[in-house]
């Protein structure tokens, strides 16, 4: 009997096949090794044959990956069902030292594919979705060609070119260890909020100075275009400045921490976008300019064996964007990240934490005005999971996501959600 995808399907069936293909051919090219150093070496496809070190020695680094995030909408949402989104990922990092003789010069060339659908959009018809690899337009994208230039001494970094702003602003790379992408790794009301703030995969052009006073105290300021045309469909690998409706200015303070030997890192940032936008309260009104601001901590509050690389680490973060122009106005995020939690498995991590998205209290009146009522104002996602370093270049990551007022942002009463997922990161 014969089964055809319908269209729904296609995605996710193509993105498993790519995923399938990838792994049936790399496992093909090492053959020639024991499972076992195979399964140990620090990427999927090893040294190639010492290709990678004769490439490294000469200037250039690559890195590629796949981001596999499944998710079963269980009970509650719109309906119950599942699917999968994925990503690939292509890096290339030139040092212009060892190609050009340039000290302090580093080059990137990024590209990045998604595919799959949305269980969020899908079946649960929540804002912060369940896999944090849905977005961007689900097409082949040209995420970053940039150059950066570190100055002798390392007090002063800048960098220039077509790059997510989101690569050197209010990041927190630990906040990736969840699957919801209210967790990774940036507050979701910013880019949502201004057509300048962009996060991986969308890039923008546009550059960055950073002092570095001291090893442990930066501070930066950027300048980025505001364009929201490189987000539409069949614009993945546009490069044109067309469609330009300003520029967003950010600012942002970090301070690196040791505490009795235990490691932090505290962010505070603001912006500027000069674009105007409509009026959240009435969108045949322009409103000139839009601002935000955020503050981000990670610490480790004890360590498991006495060094930096084990221990439990707590995450907090706050966001808040304008009140005129921002329909998904703020967040505020809590939890906890136990890093090797057993000495047997010092790779190993497990997770609990909480994601608030808030929604803008003048739409809420004024959606209630119209007739609606008992309006929740936001979501909430508590996300509980185990991150299994399988091997050094496999992560396998399943984790459960309880998702609260799922249709804040649609003004709709939906059934509280339970999410399970599986997420799996290669390295190749």
């Amino acid at each position: 009997m014969k089964v055809q995808a319908n269209e729904k399907q296609r995605p996710a069936c193509r993105a498993l096949l790519l995923a399938g293909c990838a792994a049936l051919g790399l496992g093909a090219g090492a053959q020639a090794q024991s499972l076992q150093g195979w399964l140990n070496q620090s990427t999927m496809t090893g040294n190639w044959n010492g290709g990678r070190t004769r490439l490294a020695e000469a200037g250039i680094t690559f890195k590629g990956g796949y981001v596999g995030d499944f998710a079963d909408a269980m009970s509650g949402g719109k309906r119950t069902g599942n699917g999968i989104a994925s990503q690939f990922y292509e890096n290339a990092f030139i040092d212009t030292n060892k190609l050009f003789g340039l000290p302090g010069g580093t080059i990137t060339i990024s590209f990045n594919q998604r595919v799959g659908r949305s269980a969020s959009s899908d079946f649960i018809g929540n804002k912060l979705a369940v896999q944090e690899v849905y977005g961007a337009g689900e097409t082949q994208r040209l995420t970053e060609l940039s150059y950066e230039q570190a100055l002798p001494g390392g007090f002063l970094d800048a960098k220039a070119g077509f790059y997510p702003m989101g690569n050197d602003f209010a990041g927190t790379g630990l906040g990736c260890d969840f699957q919801n992408v209210g967790f990774c790794a940036h507050p979701q009301n910013l880019p949502a909020s201004t057509n300048g703030w962009a996060d991986n995969p969308q890039a923008r052009w546009g550059g960055r100075v950073k002092l570095m006073p001291t090893k442990a105290l930066y501070v930066e300021t950027g300048l980025y275009q505001a364009n929201a045309t490189y987000t539409e469909p069949g614009n993945g690998l546009k490069v044109s400045t067309s469609g330009g409706t300003g520029v967003v200015i950010p600012v942002e303070l970090g301070y690196t921490a040791s505490f009795g030997g235990l490691p932090g890192h505290y962010k505070v940032g603001a912006y500027w976008d000069t674009s105007s936008a409509p009026d959240v309260t009435n969108s045949h009104e322009l409103d000139q300019g839009r601002y935000g601001f955020y503050a981000l901590a990670d610490q480790m509050l004890f360590s498991f064996d006495g060094t930096a690389e084990r221990g439990l680490i707590a995450l907090a973060q706050v966001s808040y964007s304008d009140p005129t122009t921002a329909v998904f106005q703020g967040t505020w995020l809590a939890g906890l990240i136990a890093q090797g939690p057993f000495a047997a498995r010092p790779d190993d991590y497990m997770n609990i934490g909480y994601v608030r998205a808030v929604v803008n209290q003048r739409k809420l009146d004024r959606e209630e005005a119209a007739g609606l009522t008992n309006l929740s104002d936001g979501e909430g996602v508590i996300e509980a999971g185990y991150g299994l370093q399988a091997t050094p270049w496999l992560l396998i990551h399943p984790n459960v996501q309880y998702v609260m007022n799922p249709g804040a942002f649609s003004y709709k009463h939906v059934p509280d959600a339970w999410v399970f997922g599986f997420e799996t990161k290669v390295t190749f």
